[in-house]
């Protein structure tokens, strides 16, 4: 058979690093020699067919795995989230990119998820602000979420009436001695919005801080944390919820 496309070898060092196998194991077993193989991997050296037909048998690979042509619509999709100012002291390659969608297109898909949840939570924190705020936030496709924030709170002078208004009703309603206990904050979650707080000692090995889950209503708070920053953390709770309801 003839040689295939130096494109191929870099694909066939990703497939080996999935399976765990080392190069000189697998060069050994193909009867050449470690440098060729890395000259192959490296896309320095076209690959004889008869070579790669033993090469796919080893790694457990179709021919057409190797062969298939790169997603165009994926490489550009990638191209424009790795353009994002974001990761310009990268100084990431076309050719990087392409590399990523020929080698591991499910990474590349992956990367492509995370980018448009990313956006997805970028907006969302956006139409947030601009409820609570009433304004139009400008530069919304060049500015990160903490950087409008910033400016939001640096606008208002961090201090914002409703939010206080909101504040001194719940302290009114859970104070006690002109204090408020933590236990009275747990109280009013669960009276005010059906939410149950329990205090949990973190699984060996799976340390957390605070877990809110939606569904059952039930918020977590690690034994471990300080009586005052779990008052906050319910206190945290009871103003999203209260934010929530508002809107």
């Amino acid at each position: 058979m003839s040689q295939i496309d130096t494109k191929i070898g870099p694909k066939i060092k990703a497939f080996r690093r999935q399976l765990g196998i080392q190069a000189n194991k697998l060069a050994e077993e193909m009867s050449i020699s470690p440098s060729y193989l890395n000259l192959i991997e490296s896309g320095k050296r076209k690959i004889d067919g008869d070579l790669l037909l033993r090469v796919c048998d080893k790694l457990k690979i179709e021919l057409s795995d190797l062969t298939s042509k790169t997603d165009i619509n994926l490489e550009n999709n990638i191209s424009e989230l790795l353009g994002d100012e974001l990761f310009e002291d990268l100084d990431i390659l076309g050719p990087e990119v392409k590399d990523l969608v020929n080698t591991n297109p499910k990474i590349a898909k992956a990367l492509i998820k995370l980018g448009d949840n990313f956006k997805q939570k970028d907006h969302e924190i956006f139409n947030k602000l601009e409820n609570i705020s009433g304004k139009i936030i400008d530069g919304r496709k060049n500015a990160f979420p903490g950087e409008v924030i910033s400016d939001f709170l640096q606008e208002n002078k961090n201090f914002f009436p409703k939010l206080e208004e909101f504040a001194n009703k719940i302290f009114e309603k859970v104070k006690q001695n002109n204090r408020t206990r933590y236990i009275a904050l747990c109280q009013f979650l669960k009276d005010e919005y059906g939410i149950t707080v329990k205090d949990v000692i973190p699984k060996e090995g799976k340390p957390f801080s605070k877990i809110y889950k939606v569904k059952d209503k039930e918020l977590y708070l690690s034994d471990y944390l300080s009586l005052e920053t779990k008052k906050l953390f319910a206190a945290a709770q009871i103003s999203q919820r209260g934010c929530l309801k508002r809107n």
